[in-house]
């Protein structure tokens, strides 16, 4: 599937409209996103969309950009975008932006997502984009480091069947965790990767090519509804290579209510779940002595001092944190300081004997006589079937319910229950700069509103490390010379992210090509917790000195905190527009639940020890185990749980 020329020249004038010559110093000012090229890249983004669907869904839209008759409907007007003036352009996209229909909000935020893709990214630091200079952004500290790669893959070059005990789908903080235990252990483990082996000489530190190798879908997927941009880790070693390094243990309490809905006694707050959560944090060397708050960290703490809010401190896998590199860090870690999967639990496993295999997308998990007897993967064009007395999947909650639902099993619990911890984010702009893009990842939280409802669900406030593409995607959009001013003026930026406990859940299926789909959207009672969120977040940096506060919905919704407007008006702004999909601005980091742990084969998929209700020989070990919503960043809650679940395993196979 092909871009026509009337999509790119439509393309064109999307980005002219979004992006405009305007007043300022500069190329990435005064120069039209149009004519600066964006146009002529597009079809290079257009190929790396994650599906045929998605690229059906965008030359969809352009084509009714193009006529009359879908004007009327898309933005009150019978004129088509190419017969509309610089003005009613600008008008038709807010239009859009505020459309009743979820689907045209969705299609103007794709268009606009893209748009800022190409203007501020880039696969060659030798070629920065004018943006860079504008925005006083520095780019990689230099080339990546000549790192040798310590773990032995094998390599599959034809259609291959091999055989071993347990083969592990997924090299996460599931499947990384489980292979180490059950290889340590002394059985013969194959772990099946999808994603391919990158160490520190692979590690670019440009955006691009950062989420084109080492995130799912390169980063480029979202739920069904466009309303989550889905950020997940899809490379050697998971999640664990490109994650933010904060390890929360579960907390007591989540514990409890994961015992009382999976409906056990002490599983998760018995002492095995307990004594697998200390060799977990033990082994991924969690420390809280590594962690000097940068300045996003310090005024967001400043801001949550004056409030007399709860502030705290960051457990984090990682040691020996420099600044000037730690920024970069979710584009993977060039100088050895964060205990990924990659050196620690998977170099366990392949020194105990384990063979690792990359690119390898697992198909369908085979069974006889209702007992799981192994896998059926490819490795590009190559069959490769894995014969296994023990199968165990740890693909993530986006990808091990799908392929239950490809090999017709998991029962009628699985893919649903997703939870995805939903991410909005508060902009404070301050007089000093702030430089977000720099410091360690994340340093210091907020849990003051962690229960806003007595039984344990609200919102975490968590800051991180900010690159151009965050803000020229998560923005809003009003008119191009204010998001121009937005995003340019990232160096005197700090967001404050609003880490949503979802109640509410979803689901995951599949298409008739087997990919899988996300639906879920937020709920209303979840909604009230982001309002809550947004608000709270808005008086924190204005305790902190921020000039202006600036919403992350489709239109940015501004308050200046010396101007004398009360913060009633900022919120009364953002309600105006709304916190449902496309109408405040969200991300998922953490997804969960999708093939959940329980007693009732009927609401869950997995039994206590890990095992499906309906197969005998597999296993689920990874985030899709959780019951509900962790409320904490959960590497290390899907660490433990692989860690129990491998343990018990080995037992009963011994």
């Amino acid at each position: 599937m092909k871009l026509s020329v009337k999509d790119r020249a439509t393309f064109d004038l999307v980005v002219d409209t979004l992006l405009p010559a305007v007043e300022g110093d500069g190329p990435a000012w005064t120069i039209s996103g149009a004519d600066l090229g964006l146009g002529e890249a597009l079809p290079a983004v257009f190929e790396r969309l994650p599906h045929d669907r998605d690229r059906a869904d965008l030359k969809l839209f352009l084509r009714l950009l193009r006529s009359a008759p879908a004007g009327l409907a898309l933005h009150g007007r019978p004129k088509a975008f190419l017969r509309m003036s610089a003005h009613e352009r600008a008008d038709a996209v807010r239009r859009m932006e505020g459309h009743p229909l979820g689907l045209v909000r969705k299609g103007v935020r794709a268009l606009k997502t893209l748009a800022g893709f190409l203007w501020v990214s880039t696969d060659d630091s030798a070629r920065p984009p004018a943006t860079w200079s504008a925005m006083g952004y520095p780019g990689p500290n230099g080339p990546a480091p000549e790192v040798p790669k310590t773990l032995r893959t094998v390599e599959i070059e034809r259609d291959t069947s091999l055989e071993c005990d347990v083969v592990v789908v997924g090299s996460g903080a599931g499947g990384g965790t489980a292979a180490g235990v059950l290889a340590a252990a002394g059985f013969d483990v194959i772990v099946l990767e999808a994603g391919r082996y990158r160490n520190e000489s692979d590690f670019t530190h440009l955006e691009s090519s950062a989420y084109r190798d080492l995130y799912l879908d390169q980063a480029l997927n979202s739920t069904a509804d466009g309303g989550l941009a889905v950020v997940s880790g899809a490379t050697l070693g998971g999640g664990t290579v490109i994650n933010y390094t904060t390890s929360f243990s579960t907390p007591l309490s989540v514990r409890r209510e994961w015992d009382a809905v999976a409906g056990f006694h002490d599983v998760f707050e018995g002492r095995a779940y307990e004594e697998s959560d200390a060799a977990v944090r033990s082994r991924l060397g969690v420390n809280s002595d590594n962690g000097a708050p940068s300045m996003r960290a310090q005024l967001m703490e400043k801001g949550l001092r004056e409030k007399g809010w709860h502030v705290g401190e960051m457990p984090r896998n990682a040691s020996g944190c420099v600044d000037e590199e730690c920024g970069f860090c979710t584009m993977g870690c060039r100088i050895g300081a964060k205990h990924s999967m990659l050196t620690t639990y998977l170099q366990d496993a392949v020194d105990a004997g384990a063979r690792v295999i990359t690119g390898a997308g697992v198909d369908v998990v085979t069974t006889n006589s209702g007992r799981a007897t192994g896998v059926k993967a490819h490795v590009g064009e190559a069959a490769l079937k894995v014969t296994a007395k023990t199968v165990v999947l740890a693909a993530g909650s986006l990808n091990t319910p799908a392929i239950l639902l490809r090999s017709g099993l998991g029962g009628k619990a699985a893919g649903d229950y997703l939870r995805l911890h939903p991410v909005t984010a508060v902009w404070g702009r301050f007089e000093q700069r702030v430089e977000p893009w720099s410091g360690i990842l994340q340093t210091r939280y907020s849990d003051e509103f962690a229960d806003l409802d007595g039984s344990g669900y609200g919102f975490k406030f968590e800051t991180a490390p900010v690159h151009p593409l965050f803000p020229a995607a998560f923005m809003g959009w009003e008119d191009g010379a204010s998001f121009k001013r937005d995003v340019l003026g990232l160096a005197h930026l700090d967001v404050g992210g609003v880490l949503l406990r979802d109640r509410g859940h979803g689901k995951v299926v599949i298409r008739r090509d087997g990919t899988p789909v996300w639906k879920y959207s937020i709920s209303k009672y979840d909604q009230a917790h982001v309002r809550e969120g947004v608000r709270r977040a808005a008086e924190m940096y204005a305790a902190a000195g921020a000039e202006e506060i600036i919403s992350s919905t489709v239109r940015p919704v501004r308050w200046r905190p010396g101007s004398g407007r009360p913060i009633e008006d900022f919120t009364a702004g953002v309600d105006a527009i709304g916190y449902g999909s496309n109408q405040t601005a969200y991300f998922t980091f953490h997804q969960m639940g999708s093939a959940r742990m329980g007693s009732d084969p009927g609401a869950s998929a997995v039994d206590a020890n890990n095992e499906t209700h309906d197969t005998a020989g597999l296993y689920v070990m990874d985030g899709s185990c959780f019951p509900t919503a962790s409320g904490v960043n959960p590497m290390l809650s899907i660490a433990t749980i692989a860690h129990r679940g491998a343990t018990l395993l080995s037992e009963k196979m011994s």
